[in-house]
């Protein structure tokens, strides 16, 4: 399956990085934050400029990240992203004032980027064989799908049993640090020009025409490459919505503070559950038939998320809308691959990351609604549709190989 035994014991640090920095970042911020707000006395607008940051330097320093793998080595990339991470936990720790709190999500949202999915689905399919490379995407992917199950209930379970929130900071640096080393133990740049057997045996649809290796500049004038960009962005804006908000918002409708703590692990849950399924089910359907799933599931979620006055309710926003974003990571990230070449797709993925910065705008967003109408109810109705919408754009979306 590997190319080696060392290519194994990156794969596995590599999963154990993408497992801590989605449980320590979009996972639990939202759960630390009541903390925050309520020492610090900031605004739900004020905090929810924490996650814009985040999600804006994660989509900014996404297509860096693909010039990074390339310049830097790995080695390099993973050691600047490391660092970024381990500053921007720190600066958390230590903050009074909403400035190093801007800066410090900032920094996270770039480490982010340049440790992620954009560089590491690229090295995992330069050290498998391409038989089993969705198998083993779908696998890193679930990696920090299950960072998001952990993240709330340990940040949840720190907070309740009477810890400072800044101690929880702290140990996501010292993890953090403590992952960057062992992966420059294995991490080796002749990875990067190894070439897995098998390219083109990947799934029925690449099997069907297999891909060219696109460049950028011809990705970019592909209709394609704007569908599974848009499918993104709507994935991340859900997500970085429901990872400020959904606690503040389920308990204001009524629910517990630790039931709501538990929707999102129970989301996180169903958002790994996705990845991992994805890398089972793309071998018998097509890659775009698991956007469209996504998709449809997105809009259900978040319909569900805006009326969820009881349990039963959230339960189904939990399940449905982190499957959606499990399963339209994986998807957009196979399509990619498949539609458009392995060579070139740290840059194209990185590219179509650029898509996820609007996501930036989703904390913000529903922040602001909360404050000047009380609730977060109609904002999610509006995110909902828009999913519901891309989803019907996603019938149409189409193979460019095949054009």
């Amino acid at each position: 399956m590997f190319v080696s035994a060392r290519a194994a014991g990156l794969f596995l640090v590599l999963s154990l990085i993408f497992f801590h920095i989605t449980a320590s970042t979009f996972a639990s911020l939202g759960v630390v934050l009541p903390a925050m707000i309520a020492e610090l006395q900031w605004s739900w607008t004020e905090a929810g400029f924490g996650f814009t940051a985040l999600a804006l330097f994660t989509g900014l320093f996404s297509p860096v990240a693909a010039e990074s793998l390339k310049r830097l080595g790995l080695r390099g990339n993973y050691a600047v992203g490391g660092a970024a991470m381990a500053a921007g936990f720190a600066m958390l720790a230590a903050t009074h004032g909403l400035a190093a709190y801007l800066i410090a999500t900032s920094l996270l949202g770039a480490g982010f980027a340049l440790l992620a999915n954009v560089p590491s689905t690229f090295v995992i399919a330069q050290t498998v064989s391409a038989r089993r490379r969705n198998f083993m995407i779908g696998a890193y992917l679930a990696a920090g799908g299950a960072g998001g199950v952990a993240g709330p209930l340990i940040a949840h379970a720190l907070i309740e049993g009477g810890e400072d929130w800044r101690l929880y900071w702290r140990f996501a640096m010292a993890l953090m640090l403590a992952l960057a080393a062992a992966l420059l133990i294995f991490a080796d740049s002749r990875f990067l020009k190894s070439a897995p057997e098998d390219a083109n045996a990947t799934t029925p649809e690449a099997d069907k025409m297999a891909p060219r290796e696109w460049t950028l500049k011809e990705a970019l004038r592909s209709p394609a490459f704007y569908l599974i960009g848009g499918a993104l962005m709507a994935a991340y804006f859900c997500s970085v919505s429901v990872s400020s908000w959904a606690v503040t918002h389920l308990t204001g409708l009524g629910l517990s503070a630790g039931f709501a703590s538990a929707m999102l692990s129970l989301h996180a849950a169903s958002n790994a559950f996705a990845r991992a399924a994805g890398g089972v089910a793309v071998k018998s359907f097509r890659a775009r038939y698991l956007l469209i799933a996504g998709l449809a599931a997105e809009a259900v979620g978040m319909l569900a998320l805006s009326f969820a006055t009881t349990p039963a309710i959230a339960v189904i926003f939990a399940l449905f809308e982190g499957f959606a974003f499990g399963m339209i990571l994986f998807a957009t990230t196979v399509l990619a691959i498949e539609y458009f070449g392995l060579k070139n797709s740290p840059a194209i993925l990185g590219a179509m990351n650029l898509f996820a910065t609007v996501a930036m705008l989703g904390p913000t967003l529903t922040g602001l609604t909360g404050d000047l109408l009380g609730g977060f109810s109609p904002i999610f109705i509006v995110y909902g549709l828009g999913a519901a919408v891309l989803g019907a754009a996603a019938l149409f979306i189409r193979n460019p190989n095949e054009a």
